[in-house]
């Protein structure tokens, strides 16, 4: 918990008669002996609870703390008679211009719950990060009669999400540019603007492309998960006819079905305009064809099917004549890092995170996706937006 009503320094703080509790600990123990037995049950829970968690009475000058568990007097390293008394804004000392300690005093104004995650700092100056639920408690008249606070130390997660920022970072701007690089030199060769080589440099060359490529779907992957898991993934919607995203999409992947034999066939069902973000549903389309691509014997056809199964949604299919998916694969689908197995042991690539972020993707449209298979009969991947 922080401030909620003046902005006293610490050293002021220390200089002023401490204030007396209204209920100090000793008080409550001897009042609970003779509580009934589910309120000493309570006691028992808050008292032995790993949460901190402190009380206080907005009804007394500066909001003091009237009650604290053991486990908040271990969390802040101060003794519970050193706390009570105090307003829980001790714990920020001098670092009091955080904007979650503003949140937290209008909150407490009007008298309405909160969680947020503040800096806070323990009796021997560590610095901790500390997740605090404040609630407010009315008798049965609606009078507010105090503040519960619930505190956890959350400082390895907040480490964690630190090493993960990091972590994208370098994938960021340390992989992806020289990579980039590397690639439009592979196809500089590729295509014969830096002169004729041959044949055995050719295949070396489309192998390297093909690995690029690979790393460069991986680093996409990697870096849209970490948008969609933030929220901060937005969507640039428009209205067009769904055959441009098909027709995209079966001109895209040309010469990877070409490679395998494979015929893309389109079927459109429907005409009609529909809103949607066009390289995002490219995106889900092309996840779900390379994927039937991979998975379709050679000779085969793939379909892209668009329909509208009712007035209100539009339909997307993706269809192979594959091996089909095994029903225990079925449930991991759409899960981070998996990949679709199957009878068919060839080597298919693949990041394992194309599933998992074609269906966010439908689900931040306001979609929903899913599969129908059978081992032996191929595999529709469908998924639905609506109008």
């Amino acid at each position: 918990m922080t401030s909620v009503d003046n902005e006293t320094s610490e050293k002021e703080e220390e200089q002023e008669t401490p204030l007396q509790p209204v209920v100090g600990l000793s008080q409550i123990q001897d009042n609970v002996k003779e509580l009934p037995d589910q309120l000493m049950l309570l006691y028992q829970a808050v008292e032995s609870t790993r949460n901190g968690i402190v009380i206080t009475d907005p009804n007394r000058p500066d909001n003091p703390i009237i009650y604290c568990n053991p486990a908040f007097a271990e969390l802040s390293g101060f003794r519970i008679d050193q706390i009570i008394g105090r307003n829980c804004r001790f714990l920020q000392r001098d670092d009091r211009d955080q904007p979650e300690i503003a949140e937290i005093r209008k909150a407490i104004d009007a008298a309405k719950p909160i969680t947020t995650t503040l800096r806070n700092y323990r009796k021997n100056g560590q610095v901790f990060w500390n997740e605090l639920t404040v609630s407010p408690v009315f008798d049965s008249t609606g009078k507010l009669i105090n503040f519960v606070g619930i505190q956890n130390d959350v400082s390895a997660r907040k480490e964690a999400e630190r090493r993960v920022s990091e972590f994208y970072s370098v994938i960021s701007h340390e992989l992806r540019t020289p990579l980039t690089s590397i690639n439009g030199a592979l196809r500089v060769i590729e295509d014969g603007s830096a002169g004729r080589v041959n044949a055995s440099v050719m295949k070396m060359v489309k192998i390297a492309l093909g690995n690029s490529d690979r790393l460069m779907r991986l680093i996409s992957d990697i870096l849209d998960l970490k948008k969609i898991e933030a929220g901060k993934f937005k969507l640039s919607l428009q209205k067009l006819p769904p055959v441009t995203v098909i027709d995209t999409v079966i001109e895209t992947l040309k010469p990877l079905a070409a490679e395998q034999r494979i015929s893309l066939v389109k079927e459109i069902h429907t005409s009609q305009s529909l809103l949607f973000d066009p390289d995002r549903v490219v995106q889900i389309l092309n996840n779900l064809t390379t994927n039937a691509i991979k998975y379709s014997p050679a000779g085969a056809n793939v379909i892209l099917r668009v329909e509208k199964p009712s007035s209100d949604s539009t339909r997307f299919s993706v269809i192979d004549h594959g091996p089909g998916i095994p029903p225990d694969e079925m449930s991991k689908l759409f899960g981070r890092f998996q990949q679709l197995d199957s009878s068919d042991k060839r080597p298919k690539g693949g990041t394992g995170l194309g599933l998992f972020i074609s269906k966010s993707l439908v689900e931040l449209h306001g979609g929903h996706i899913g599969v129908e298979s059978a081992p032996g009969k191929g595999s529709t991947f469908w998924f639905e937006i609506f109008n």
